[in-house]
């Protein structure tokens, strides 16, 4: 399958790569295909997953530079495998995407982002917006959540 040679093309590459790694996790193939020639276009390497379970164990397996993760997916959802990240690699830059969903009155990207997502993006995906808040996040340190005393 193609997402998993991506995983393995990100995985061979990913020590001491010239170009970071960007890990996609969507549940939607015209989505994750967009992302990734949207990020190659820009010089990263991509590895794509279609769900947060498989999403974690590329993460795991291949620690990105920068994770993109849907909210909404089957067998594990965006916000789970948003939390598992921040605890198992707490520097972890995260992106998180949702075009639909809410618990009570907030919104899933509103969630994801009060649990740890660095920059949450709502879908429809503007490409601009998306890719200023990928360079902002790969420039510098993880941005900080409003917890200041």
């Amino acid at each position: 399958m193609s997402n998993q040679r991506k995983d393995f093309k990100a995985s061979a590459a990913a020590p001491g790569a010239d170009c970071p790694t960007v890990l996609v996790i969507d549940d939607e193939p015209v989505i994750r295909q967009s992302l990734e020639l949207l990020l190659e276009t820009y010089g990263f390497q991509v590895a794509l997953a279609r769900d947060g379970a498989q999403g974690l164990a590329a993460f795991r397996r291949i620690e990105p530079d920068l994770v993109l993760t849907d909210i909404v997916m089957p067998h594990q959802d965006g916000i789970e495998t948003i939390l598992t990240m921040r605890r198992e690699r707490p520097s972890a830059k995260i992106i998180a995407m949702s075009g639909r969903g809410s618990v009570g009155n907030a919104e899933y990207i509103d969630i994801a982002a009060r649990l740890g997502a660095d920059a949450a993006i709502p879908k429809p995906l503007d490409s601009t917006k998306l890719m200023a808040a990928v360079q902002a996040l790969m420039s510098g340190p993880p941005v900080a959540t409003a917890h200041a005393a």
